[in-house]
């Protein structure tokens, strides 16, 4: 799927230049192809890494988009050294982690590699109300055990949050934006999603 899949999260440079700096050290964590990390880049961010569990998807990142350093993960910690960022960036990776205890051992990763008052940057998908989301939910709840989350064709399992759980997962950090909006996801198909900006609180 890495060369044919397409993310659409629109990055909201204007956060970054309010809250952070172009020399800042930022992380984009599961940076798929690297567009994220690419429009970091071409803003005039110097300073970007983008990591991922998918060699297949850093070998089109290198290709496409050279500049920034690309790193592999085992897809449950972070490389790096404690306190390493001043900008960590999820965008669609929460949808891609089902299960609770896993987004929740993520953020303490998160706040392990952000130096302090580091930001947090998430984008992610939102539970829908249109009755194709909530049949796909209901069925696949006894399987799951968890509201939102269901099976795509391709045989992966992928979640759509409430959001008093995002708010739940993220309470560790000082929310200092947040944005409701709809996207496209990777199957072509429009889901709810929101966009959240917050400060880690030593």
């Amino acid at each position: 799927m890495a060369s044919e899949k397409r993310f659409s999260h629109p990055l909201r440079r204007d956060w970054l230049d309010r809250y952070s700096t172009r020399q800042a050290w930022i992380l984009d964590y599961g940076c798929g192809y690297g567009r994220v990390a690419g429009e970091l880049k071409d803003a005039g961010f110097v300073r970007v890494i983008g990591a991922d569990f998918s060699e297949a998807m850093l070998g089109r990142a290198r290709v496409e988009i050279p500049g920034p350093e690309w790193v592999q993960n085992d897809g449950r910690s972070l490389p790096f050294r404690d306190s390493s960022f001043d900008v960590m960036l999820l965008f669609a990776v929460l949808t891609c982690i089902p299960d609770s205890d896993e987004q929740e051992h993520l953020l303490a990763e998160v706040k392990r590699v952000l130096r302090s008052n580091g930001l947090l940057y998430v984008s992610d998908l939102l539970v829908n109300n249109d009755r194709r989301n909530q049949d796909r939910y209901q069925q696949a709840l006894e399987k799951y055990q968890c509201y939102g989350v269901f099976d795509l064709p391709e045989g992966v399992a992928v979640r759509h949050h409430r959001r008093e759980w995002i708010e739940q997962l993220l309470s560790p950090f000082k929310q200092l934006e947040w944005v409701d909006f709809t996207v496209t996801t990777m199957n072509g198909n429009e889901s709810a999603a929101f966009q959240y900006l917050g400060r880690k609180v030593d």
